[in-house]
């Protein structure tokens, strides 16, 4: 029933059936092809009009929106048997692109000219549909094409009561009657029959380079063929997806090849969205939820590498007092050192010299006259920075030198969380014979630029290796110029409520 009544609509209503869809395939200079030809009635001479189509996903429905805007006309210059070389003004060429639409101007409905030339189904006293007409019978049949058979004829009962004069109203109450006579199952209407599935079959490439072009295909293999396909793509990461129509290709796939611009590290994400002649969704092997990757990497050619801020030379010196200036539980740490950056698996290495002297005194003694023992180590050190990830770093560094005791060693481990000139957390672990052991706790910002800082805590039994102490520290950074910093340190420490005092420290670095 339905096919006939397809059928009697196509006859009677001409400008229902659509032109066939043929597109630009191809832009040489001044000269453009489309798949229309001598079996199109394309002939040379003949005006071809072009419309860009624009698809787009609605952000808030969700719903794909599909319109088309006329750019102008074209000129048939040569009619090959299945394509066509078609010319226009350097204006309307400039804006042409491949994949924009072209159609042959429909004719006009023929008025049959007296009652002689009319037909079995046209009466001759009968105007041509109108367009309003034309419209509402295109609606109708598309609301009632999945409807069952009592719904479908309720239908076309509304259209008929909308438009009571239209030619079709034979055909029309005749599909009615078999639709009302139509047996209804016991459970209820009976639904059309299931489409098969259909199988579309995305596929792109797994890696890609920076700028280069990237091709992606959608193959249907199986069930209703699409209409029209849409790709929706974005780089890893980013909330929404870009959307781009797929081309239709003359051996039924669809191609799209995405902007260079959107081709960029570390990766892209991708999937298709594909309609049926009948409007329906259909499947593909990804989805919004889970989309296909495509990793993303600079040419080695092109793999920029990091020029500035890798050295960097560092003074440094420190003054720490346990018990209020009276010089019995202090020392000064003077380091100087050398850091290059090599942005490998091995993120740094660093040389210095360090020179550590104080005096101390067991926390019991340092009330009375006791003579304070002094302490010092002069010596040399090399530090590495292994990069396990991108935020995650372990540090080992080595010491060596002289006391008064002799040739003494120390190391020292650290882990950082974080990025060594950003932000981040730094903890630490250190020991030197004859002098003690220390344990750190650092967090480093650089949210007010051109102002690096951190606060620290410190455990530590320096510096005779005895009593523990508790110190809180404060350090902040200038940048003067591009290549010079100072800071400055301030800290408290105490050993007990009753034996405390402060840090001073100063420092320069230069790098470049």
């Amino acid at each position: 029933m339905r096919l006939q009544l397809l059928v009697l609509l196509l006859l009677a209503v001409p400008a229902l059936a659509a032109p066939r869809q043929a597109y630009i395939l191809r832009i040489e200079g001044t000269d453009a092809f489309a798949d229309i030809g001598q079996a199109d009635a394309a002939a040379p001479g003949t005006r071809l009009r072009v419309f860009r189509v624009i698809e787009a996903r609605h952000p808030v429905t969700g719903k794909v929106l599909r319109d088309r805007f006329l750019l102008g006309e074209l000129e048939v210059l040569e009619a090959g048997a299945a394509l066509s070389r078609v010319g226009g003004s350097r204006e309307l060429l400039a804006r042409l692109e491949v994949g924009d639409e072209v159609e042959l101007p429909q004719p006009a409905v023929a008025q049959p000219s007296s009652p002689s030339q009319s037909t079995a189904t046209t009466r001759p006293d009968a105007p041509a549909p109108s367009d309003a007409e034309r419209a509402a019978l295109r609606a109708a049949w598309d609301a009632a094409l999945k409807l069952p058979p009592s719904e479908r004829a309720r239908v076309w009962e509304q259209f008929l009561a909308t438009w009571p004069r239209t030619e079709l109203a034979g055909p029309i109450r005749a599909e009615i009657a078999l639709l009302r006579a139509a047996p209804a199952s016991p459970s209820g209407p009976v639904a059309p029959p299931p489409l098969a599935k259909p199988v579309l079959e995305l596929s792109g490439p797994e890696t890609a380079l920076v700028g280069e072009p990237v091709i992606l295909t959608l193959t249907h293999l199986a069930g209703p063929s699409p209409r029209v396909a849409l790709l929706h793509f974005r780089q890893a990461g980013a909330p929404t997806f870009r959307t781009l129509p797929m081309r239709a290709e003359p051996t039924g796939h669809f191609r799209a090849t995405l902007p260079q611009e959107a081709v960029a590290e570390p990766a892209l994400e991708y999937f298709v969205e594909a309609e049926g002649d009948n409007g329906a969704t259909l499947a593909a092997s990804a989805s919004a939820t889970s989309p296909l990757r495509i990793a993303v990497k600079l040419p080695p050619s092109e793999r920029r590498i990091e020029r500035t801020r890798r050295s960097r030379v560092r003074l440094y010196d420190e003054y720490v007092d346990f018990n209020r200036f009276k010089g019995n539980d202090v020392y000064n740490l003077f380091e100087v050192d050398f850091l290059y950056r090599i942005l490998t698996t091995v993120h740094a290495v660093r040389v210095g010299y360090g020179s550590y002297q104080g005096r101390g005194t067991p926390k019991d003694l340092l009330d009375t006259d006791a003579t304070p023992r002094r302490v010092g180590f002069t010596y040399g050190f090399s530090e590495v920075e292994l990069r396990l990830s991108e935020s995650i770093a372990t540090l080992v560094k080595a010491s060596a030198g002289v006391n008064r005791e002799g040739l003494t060693m120390g190391i020292d481990l650290g882990l950082r969380i974080g990025s060594e000139t950003g932000t981040s957390l730094l903890v630490r672990g250190a020991t030197v014979r004859y002098i003690g052991r220390r344990a750190s706790l650092a967090l480093a910002w650089d949210a007010v630029q051109g102002w690096p800082m951190s606060a620290e805590v410190v455990v530590t039994n320096e510096p005779i290796g005895e009593d523990l102490g508790v110190r809180l520290l404060y350090t902040v950074g200038r940048s003067v110029t591009d290549w010079l910093d100072v800071s400055a340190r301030v800290g408290y420490q105490l050993r007990d409520i009753n034996h405390s005092g402060l840090t001073l420290g100063l420092g320069t670095t230069f790098h470049w």
